[in-house]
């Protein structure tokens, strides 16, 4: 019955993902053509009123004796001198905006100083436009639906060598290597405790998170990876008598990455041409892992099951829900999952109030 319940919600998450692009397209852009079509009326109305007090004058002119036709030659001749202000504006106006580039190019290419700043500000600048998961989603290459079609299960290996992955190993298809991680020190080592004190002792560690690299709170209160180290023991290992947690974030510092690597090693089975950067990632906590999304990464990804386990739902990207359907399956203790993240959309979940923790990387 549980994991029923785990089932549908993580299928609601992915409906819930689905739907934010969906009402951004049918509920946002509507709403706004009905405000743009309350603003016509309302300046249609403002021209009715204008029109009717002319109309009103015009009369009362005419009562008076005045002759329409030299009413009709007044507005005209009041038309031309309003056409022609409009074209001396306009013209006016377009000189100006072409000095003002004209001297802003110049300042730039000519001022060795603002050049400077101006190239550093550049260089130095992350993200000019913030990170949107709506603008991932609607600039990310269409799928073609041969990734999932006629796939509901991950392939599932005994522990294998490298010539034994080989012919799989660029694949699009979930993947589970059972026991590929049972051997690794990590099991034994990592812990809450273990990152408090390696983050304590090495000088700008947090500094690297907030700079460099990235914490991902998902559904937590936490705010930063500081705030999660610091947490109360009592909140740390009795998440039911407070608030469950589940929190990940990537490793970039020199010192963090070369004692965590003492722990663990990249899978043995991977090709000996696949590129692996320096960096990882970790993921920890209880109950509800990550909601359902796609990565935006440049390589596909592993992930080994360090602590605990957890359930993973998949399902195929929006264009090709009506040729492929999502499915769960669970990874074990030990066990190492490759999945290609950029385009099956993916979800996690912590059975039973257990702690699951995990190491993840790339590799293309």
């Amino acid at each position: 019955m549980h994991n029923k319940y785990n089932e549908c919600k993580l299928h609601c998450q992915l409906c819930y993902t689905k739907m934010t692009i969906t009402l951004s397209i049918f509920v946002v852009l509507p709403l706004r053509c009905v405000e743009m079509l309350i603003e016509m009326q309302e300046e249609k109305n403002t021209k009715q009123i204008v029109r009717e007090a002319f109309l009103t004058i015009n009369n009362e002119y005419l009562r008076r004796g005045a002759q329409l036709k030299y009413l009709k030659s007044a507005v005209k001749l009041i038309n031309n001198e309003k056409t022609k202000e409009m074209n001396d504006n306009y013209f006016k106006r377009l000189i100006f905006i072409a000095t003002i580039i004209s001297l802003i190019i110049a300042i730039f290419f000519y001022n060795p100083k603002i050049d400077y700043i101006l190239k550093q500000y550049i260089y130095e600048t992350r993200c000019f436009i913030p990170n949107n998961y709506l603008i991932w989603e609607f600039t990310r290459p269409i799928s073609n639906c041969d990734f999932c079609r006629g796939i509901d299960s991950p392939l599932n290996f005994e522990n294998l060598t490298k010539e034994e992955f080989l012919p799989y190993a660029y694949s699009s298809r979930p993947m589970v290597i059972k026991n590929a991680a049972k051997s690794w020190p990590a099991s034994q080592i990592f812990s809450l405790q273990f990152f408090r004190d390696l983050y304590k002792n090495i000088d700008d560690a947090y500094t690297s998170i907030e700079e460099e690299c990235q914490f991902l709170p998902f559904k937590s209160n936490f705010a930063s990876l500081k705030e999660v180290l610091e947490m109360s023991n009592e909140r740390a290992s009795n998440p039911q008598s407070l608030d469950y947690w589940y929190v990940g974030w990537k490793n970039c510092h020199s010192d963090v990455l070369e004692t965590m690597k003492k722990y663990y090693q990249v899978p043995h089975f991977l090709p000996n041409d696949a590129e692996i950067p320096q960096t990882n990632y970790v993921f920890l906590g209880y109950d509800e892992g990550a909601i359902m999304h796609i990565d935006y990464i440049p390589r596909l990804m592993w992930q080994g099951q360090i602590i605990g386990k957890k359930i993973w739902s998949v399902a195929p990207t929006t264009e090709c829900d009506s040729e492929c359907a999502p499915f769960n399956f669970t990874v074990s203790t030990g066990d190492i999952i490759l999945l290609d993240t950029r385009i099956w959309y993916h979800g996690t979940y912590v059975e039973n109030g257990e702690f699951s923790l995990t190491i993840t990387s790339e590799y293309g």
